[in-house]
């Protein structure tokens, strides 16, 4: 080989390395500052308890504080924006939910942001689970009476949601279609505030989180009539399903993910994804976000990319359905 040809491949080789090695530094150094969880609803939620618990267990595994951060408002856009427009480098996260993500976007004729445009699935941590609860007060002792109280009084129950375009908000607009009755929507701005109206009486029904209910009912506050789930919870074994009372449309489910803005750095977006596969599947955080009705699943960035795109599509459909809209 002529010598002159010897020396332009050697300089291109070191040209090429010399561009390499600074993103190879940079991914092998991430994360180099503390790393901001954000929380599109206030403190207190299903949403906010469960990020909290990964959290504390991913922060000594990237070897880097984590900062919850709750930005709450405008149905969870007001957060989900704020980490679309931040910095891709991976110190900005989403712990978000079907709500944010998908419902607030197909319920709006401007879209505030594209699910997958603008956000990297990393992983999806698990599976959502809401119950059909009413206050134990209530006069209303199963599903076939809620359903003949609305239908006796149209428009004068009221059930709450965790806010305009929320997961819980479509689900209860889902039950009222398939089962012709009406009822008013009163959201609140977070799953705390709407379930203190419950418990007060303020309103007379709700599909909220199994971690919310839960303990209100065990505390004798609240009577669990139904869960949307595929099948029969675990921590409410004597509660049916609404397919098991002849509602076999009424399936519905959410899922909480992490995500990162457009655009990270796959390095990056890989060393979270590994991180957080084995956080999520340790057995003591498993047991824990079981226990707050998460079925963990640690879907890896494809496998949940492939979930959502089916998501959007059901959900546009659910809310053209029951012609919900928030324009």
């Amino acid at each position: 080989m002529p010598i002159s040809r010897r020396l332009l491949l050697a300089s291109l080789a070191s040209f090429a390395l010399a561009a390499l090695v600074p993103a190879m530094a940079s991914a092998q150094a991430y994360p180099t500052a503390p790393i901001h969880l954000v929380v599109a609803f206030p403190p207190g939620g299903g949403t906010d308890g469960a990020a909290r618990l990964i959290a504390e267990k991913l922060a000594p595994e990237l070897g880097q504080s984590i900062v919850v951060d709750n930005r709450a408002g405008a149905g969870g856009t007001i957060g989900a924006q704020s980490v679309a427009r931040a910095k891709a480098d991976g110190h900005t996260l989403f712990f978000g939910t079907g709500a944010e993500l998908l419902i607030n976007p197909v319920t709006r004729k401007t879209a505030p942001y594209d699910l997958l445009k603008d956000f990297v699935p990393i992983t999806e941590v698990g599976i959502v689970s809401f119950v059909l609860a009413v206050p134990a007060g209530s006069p209303v002792q199963n599903v076939r009476e809620l359903i003949a109280t609305a239908k006796a009084q149209p428009g004068k129950l009221n059930y709450s949601s965790f806010g305009m375009g929320s997961t819980n908000h479509l689900i209860g607009e889902l039950f009222l279609n398939a089962t012709g009755t009406r009822a008013t929507h009163v959201p609140f701005q977070g799953s705390q505030q709407a379930m203190a109206s419950l418990l007060a009486g303020d309103v007379d029904f709700t599909f909220d989180t199994t971690a919310v209910v839960l303990p209100q009912v065990k505390a004798g506050k609240l009577r669990a009539l139904a869960t949307p789930s595929p099948k029969r919870l675990p921590g409410l074994p004597e509660v049916p399903t609404l397919q098991e009372l002849g509602y076999s449309g009424l399936v519905a489910e959410g899922w909480m993910g992490v995500f990162a803005p457009a655009g990270t750095p796959p390095a990056v977006v890989t060393s979270l994804g590994t991180a957080l596969d084995k956080v999520i599947r340790a057995p003591d955080l498993e047991s824990r976000l079981n226990l707050r009705g998460v079925a963990v699943t640690a879907a890896d960035g494809p496998q949940f990319r492939a979930k959502l795109q089916a998501e959007l599509d059901k959900w546009r459909r659910v809310a053209r359905e029951a012609n919900v809209s928030m324009d």
